[in-house]
């Protein structure tokens, strides 16, 4: 077994295995020698925390000089013989770094591991959010050092726009909670935790049923005289035939309509997977739909292969020919609960309906359904005259 050099390595060729080359002067240190050619300075020892047998990568062969890597080795060997792990301590110092790194640099991190991913779905209003509000303010603070002070102080210079110094807090919230589950922070370090967000009027707006009767129209106006509005119409449709998220009804693939079985699968919603039953209104619209050759989806959008994604144009024609006025894409699906209710379906299965995670949700909409018991009052009071 020589001391490793230079001229030693380089002797050295790959074989079917991968082996490794030991050095004579530093027990542990060596070189592995892969298959592939590539040659890894290594320290191997035995954990003084569990015994457990470590491989320890030093470098490669050729990035460093075989010098470099012995004088590593050696004080891995020290490292070992006063009781401490290397692999530990490396650990360590890669979490300090992570937790001391500028919120700026995890945010783009951030935004490559989880906005484009899980959260893709709000991405460009938190894209726009970030830029305009939440970058400015902490981009070159430290992960770390952001405290909860800093947080409400913050929502304060926000409070003139309530909404958004909500959506931003949002956005901190799970930001914060994500670098503490990659170990960019460490656990119940999150300085969200325990801010309060400002209170909101919930904007509830549903259709009466002349504001009904208006859309049905200006939709069938709308088709029929903007071709090109045909998918975009009929999405529309079916958010109001079955309630369901914009999300869930532009993304919705064929392979996932069941219409044998009078319902379609919703993959990805925001309590996990779940399932929509098809209504009569519904289930005849999408047997009628035309369906477009090599796109998945049931409301293919202008790029190949891709869903509709631009629908503002055509939903603000249709509102303003039927003088509908304050009414969002989301109110659709608040109708839907409100007409629901009208017809006598009871709160819970409207919670169900509406793919809630517990009726609490749902109870935004009990005073529509207190409404229609007041009524089942009074014609029970008739009966005394």
């Amino acid at each position: 077994m020589p001391k490793l050099t230079k001229n030693v390595i380089d002797q050295h060729d790959p074989a079917d295995k991968d082996y490794f080359v030991w050095d004579s002067e530093v027990k542990g240190f060596s070189c592995r020698v892969w298959p592939s050619g590539k040659k890894t300075y290594m320290f191997v020892y035995r954990s003084p925390l569990n015994q457990k047998k470590v491989f320890f990568k030093i470098g490669v062969h050729g990035n460093i000089t075989v010098d470099e890597a012995r004088i590593e080795a050696k004080k891995l060997s020290s490292a070992v013989a006063s009781g401490h792990d290397p692999r530990e301590q490396k650990q360590e110092k890669i979490i300090e770094q992570k937790q001391s790194m500028l919120f700026g640099y995890f945010f783009s991190i951030f935004k490559e591991k989880y906005m484009t991913t899980d959260y893709k779905d709000q991405g460009r209003n938190n894209m726009s959010l970030a830029n305009v509000h939440v970058l400015p303010r902490f981009a070159e603070n430290k992960l770390d050092e952001i405290t909860a002070r800093d947080i409400k102080q913050f929502l304060e210079s926000l409070s003139h726009i309530t909404t958004t110094a909500n959506r931003c807090f949002a956005l901190l919230s799970i930001m914060f909670k994500k670098a503490e589950e990659w170990e960019y922070l460490p656990p119940k370090s999150n300085p969200c935790t325990g801010v309060k967000k400002y209170k909101e009027n919930k904007k509830q707006r549903f259709l009466d049923r002349s504001e009904l009767l208006k859309l049905e129209e200006s939709l069938n106006q709308q088709e029929r005289e903007q071709k090109g509005s045909y998918y975009t119409v009929n999405a529309l449709r079916l958010a109001l035939y079955i309630g369901c998220r914009k999300s869930n009804i532009l993304k919705l693939e064929w392979e996932n309509v069941h219409l044998k079985e009078h319902y379609v699968f919703l993959p990805d919603t925001k309590i996990g997977e779940g399932a929509c039953p098809l209504n009569k209104k519904a289930y005849d619209l999408l047997v009628s739909l035309k369906r477009q050759e090599g796109n998945p989806y049931v409301f293919p959008g202008k790029v190949p292969g891709k869903p509709l994604a631009e629908i503002k144009t055509a939903w603000r024609q249709i509102l303003k020919r039927a003088g509908i006025k304050d009414f969002r894409f989301h109110d659709l699906r608040h109708s839907f609960a409100s007409l629901s209710l009208s017809q006598g379906v009871d709160l819970y299965t409207v919670s169900k309906l509406l793919g809630h995670k517990n009726i609490a949700t749902t109870t935004r909409y009990a005073h529509l359904e207190l409404e229609k018991l007041k009524d089942a009052s009074n014609k029970m009071a008739e009966v005394f005259g």
